[in-house]
């Protein structure tokens, strides 16, 4: 049985993705601080504001190490037999993508326009 560790999101769905994640981060600081606008209202090295900044700051790192992490799991219980609990890799698993074609650098004459 080979294991199939290509993307399982394609480009335009990766964007995506990495878009989510961005807003997730975003919206962690704007529930935890609040608008960059009250922070410019408040005075300089002000103690709440520097204690809700790191809170969000921890709170971003954390969600996106959770992603990543899951992520994770779901590929290592791809990899691992039921029976042995061991991973286990065939030699399918080693093999180039079928269909790629590679052209060398400055050999622009044989590559396929468009």
């Amino acid at each position: 049985m080979a294991i199939d560790l290509k993307p399982r999101l394609s480009g335009e769905n990766s964007i995506i993705a990495s878009l989510a994640t961005v807003a997730l981060v975003l919206g962690v600081y704007n529930m935890k601080i609040g608008p960059v606008a009250d922070v410019h209202a408040t005075n300089p090295g002000e103690g709440n504001t520097q204690a809700a900044i790191r809170k969000a700051g921890w709170t971003a790192i954390t969600a996106v190490a959770a992603l990543i992490a899951e992520e994770l799991s779901y590929r290592h219980a791809l990899m691992t037999n039921p029976g042995t609990g061991q991973i286990t890799l065939t030699p399918q698993a080693y093999q180039p993508a079928g269909g790629a074609s590679v052209t060398a650098i400055g050999d622009y004459g044989s590559a396929p326009a468009g």
